[in-house]
């Protein structure tokens, strides 16, 4: 028997809003139509978006570009049901750099994910955890595993946000990103995420580092335009789904993100 070999790395569990929704409001035609579509096609697509940001974002010779490559190509994705896990394993003794390139390929490989599957009409809540954990084709265990879906449960609209673990391990990576003075380093990472009053089940919400699906600048990324309530709406009631009471909410909390993240946040070029 081999050896099971545990990893490193960056961790995102999401699942569909509405997906049950999706399955009793459509004939098994219409959903395997819709899945194939979407959910089996979007991690090349998504690859393939945020593998263009090297010839618009990375200034520095075809060595650097290369490792962005190297990092995407490291992603691993599972889908299984309404659940999509993301996974990127690092070195945890690598340099700085290093690190924050593997941050800044798997937050802007989430957030594309977040902003497709939202204009597809499959809104997701998720969250990025950090630290050991396996994965072995459809076998996968670890903490970080565990707490980004308990914590992606807790949420009450359509988004992402760091664990404990996660925003631990970034806040301490952007503390020696300001004393180095990585200003594009550090644009990176104030492009990417947002501080947010995050709104939960129990009816309280808690202030944590949420990523911004809304308005990064990357290839492919769809702009929030126009009438936001449309916007968000139509996502959420797209595929014969219904706005029962429960999901008013979500998309009230989802609306007042988006305009969060459009009104607070003023978008800037940055490099790895």
């Amino acid at each position: 028997m081999s050896t099971i070999k545990p990893q490193t790395g960056f961790l995102a569990f999401f699942d569909i809003l509405g997906y049950k929704q999706i399955i009793m409001n459509n004939d098994i035609h219409k959903t395997a139509q819709l899945v194939s579509d979407t959910l089996v096609n979007i991690p090349t697509t998504i690859i393939n978006n945020v593998r263009a940001i090297e010839q618009n974002a990375i200034d520095g010779p075809d060595s650097e570009q290369s490792a962005w490559k190297s990092t995407l190509a490291k992603i691993d994705w599972l889908i299984f049901s309404d659940s999509i896990l993301v996974s990127l394993p690092f070195d945890p003794q690598a340099s700085l750099i290093e690190l924050l390139q593997a941050y800044a390929a798997f937050v802007t490989v989430c957030a594309t994910l977040l902003n497709k599957t939202f204009e597809a009409g499959f809104p997701l809540r998720g969250a990025i955890s950090v630290g050991e954990f396996f994965i072995e084709e459809r076998t996968f265990a670890g903490k970080p595993i565990i707490n980004a879906y308990r914590t992606a449960q807790e949420l009450e609209f359509s988004g992402c946000i760091l664990d404990d673990d996660a925003n631990n391990f970034i806040s301490q990576l952007r503390k020696e990103v300001v004393q180095k003075g990585l200003s594009n380093l550090l644009t990176m990472l104030d492009q990417t995420t947002i501080l947010y009053m995050v709104p939960q089940k129990d009816d309280t919400s808690d202030r944590r580092r949420t990523i911004n699906w809304v308005s990064l600048a990357l290839p492919g990324f769809s702009k929030i335009e126009g009438n936001v309530r449309d916007h968000v709406t139509t996502s959420f009631l797209k595929h014969n789904k219904i706005a029962v009471p429960q999901v008013q909410g979500k998309i009230n909390n989802t609306e007042m993100f988006v305009r969060h993240v459009l009104t607070n946040l003023k978008i800037q070029p940055w490099s790895i």
